[in-house]
């Protein structure tokens, strides 16, 4: 997202411009605005201070790195800098809410001071109305965005390895990544980074894979092994998998099928094929294989490959790559650049038409659960199979005769069975003689006891079977 102005518009007016004022300089661009009225960042960067500052009461101090157009900004007047939550060393985005205006220290009345340096904060101060020149204001660049890209809703991820070692993808969610693909082996060499990648990246809240590069077994490793080097990576941390299929030596569909087959047998679900166009359409043997067997297509086609922030360099939703079928299906993801600027680094940059939770989905599918969750799950089953056995055994005690397997057995307690077709109502002693509605009650809360015990010990089984598996 480029440079926006710091309010909505409409919601202010330019009270002074820089340059000359009663006899001085004036360092920066006055908003007038009404007390309260919010202000955001004109661009994406870093907290560098935040709170007291002489002259402004308060301030706010954001610096720009190049991938966001460069500078630094300086916001004055508001009564409290920390009202929206922000601190030093925090990430915004363009357009994210910052604070609100106030009229503290040197001000006659409410407004904004807005001052830019060019470089960095103590580089050369600049015009703040040439510095936004063509900006949009808060509120329209989603619009434009839109029609730029020709979707609201496609989110931007990466995919790394250790080449990338130090990077911070929680920083990386910070500025709008929504996803990352993590490297555990290349044949089987053991990425030594994956861990730490994955972790940092889940603490950023950001959806989660693994991938692995395949390797023609002519180039020294079985498929096999190579499929037990990525699990000893992963350990207990096991993701869905894509299976990287660009090796040099060439590679032929049934050593795809055997890779896919291998991490399937041992609990590891195959998203699908990261490729690109040449690749999959003239090194597979003995041809273009039909993709949908490997699930869901990862394609990787730079064109130019340009550098910069994700979303001002990819080409948008109407790209024609969206539409080239590879393996008689369109791209689920599409790697289309590898010089994207995030979290200080230079990295591949992917682009997905969908939501968060829709990628989410197709990575886990839409019933999936984690393998954390699944144990959780079992171990609350087992209590709760345990607690309902000896509710039934306590609820039965005392009663004349055991509880059949059903509930005929137990409407013949209650009514009797020589006399259940005569109408006659027995009753159980426990319960009280002709004392129809509660006998019901009782009926009913042992009928749906039997039938959750029943549901619990099914899930509990189906659950250990894959557990076992």
């Amino acid at each position: 997202m480029g440079r926006q102005w710091p309010m909505k518009r409409g919601a202010y007016t330019l009270t002074s411009g820089f340059g000359p004022r009663w006899g001085a300089q004036h360092s920066g661009l006055d908003f007038g605005a009404p007390d309260g009225t919010p202000f955001y960042a004109c661009a994406g960067g870093t907290v560098q201070y935040i709170g007291a500052a002489t002259g402004y009461g308060q301030w706010i101090v954001i610096d720009h790195p190049s991938s966001e157009g460069g500078g630094c900004t300086e916001y004055g007047h508001m009564w409290n800098a920390f009202a929206t939550g922000l601190k030093v060393g925090d990430w915004v985005n363009a357009g994210d809410l910052i604070g609100y205006v106030g009229s503290n220290g040197q001000s006659t009345g409410p407004h904004l001071h807005l001052t830019v340096w060019q470089t960095g904060y103590g580089s050369v101060r600049i015009d703040p109305e040439v510095w936004l020149q063509n900006a949009l204001h808060p509120g329209e660049a989603t619009t434009a965005a839109a029609k730029t890209a020709g979707s609201a809703s496609t989110i931007f991820g990466v995919d790394v390895s250790e080449h990338q070692d130090g990077m911070s993808l929680t920083q990386a969610a910070r500025e709008g990544i929504e996803f990352a693909i993590i490297r555990t082996t290349d044949g089987t060499y053991k990425d030594r980074t994956y861990r730490s990648h994955m972790a940092d990246a889940e603490n950023g809240g950001l959806v989660t894979a693994a991938y692995h590069y395949l390797r023609n077994p002519s180039e020294g490793t079985t498929i096999r092994q190579q499929v037990e080097a990525s699990l000893a990576v992963m350990g207990d941390m096991v993701r869905p998998m894509w299976i990287d299929v660009e090796t040099p030596r060439g590679l032929h569909v049934d050593h795809i099928r055997e890779a896919k087959r291998e991490f399937e047998a041992r609990g590891v679900p195959v998203v699908g094929a990261y490729s690109y166009v040449p690749y999959w359409e003239g090194q597979i043997a003995p041809g273009e294989p039909d993709s949908h067997e490997f699930g869901a297509f990862w394609v990787a086609a730079y064109g130019a490959n340009r550098a910069g922030k994700p979303s001002a360099i990819y080409p948008g939703d109407n790209a024609q790559q969206w539409s080239y079928p590879l393996g008689n299906q369109k791209p689920a993801l599409w790697q289309f650049g590898s010089n994207a600027a995030v979290a200080g680094y230079s990295v591949d940059i992917n682009a997905y038409k969908g939501t968060k939770e829709q990628i989410r989905n197709l990575f886990y599918g839409e019933e999936e659960l984690s393998m954390s969750d699944k144990q959780e799950i079992i171990a609350a089953i087992r209590e709760e199979g345990a607690k309902t056995r000896k509710y039934m055994a306590d609820y039965t005690k005392g009663f004349n005769g055991p509880i059949g397997s059903d509930v005929k057995d137990i409407r013949e307690q209650l009514f009797g069975k020589d006399s259940r077709d005569k109408g006659q109502i027995n009753g159980w002693a426990q319960l009280g003689k002709d004392q129809y509605g509660n006998n019901l009650s009782a009926i009913d809360g042992i009928a749906a006891s039997r039938q959750d015990n029943a549901r619990i010990e099914s899930k509990l089984d189906e659950l250990l079977k894959k557990e076992n598996d």
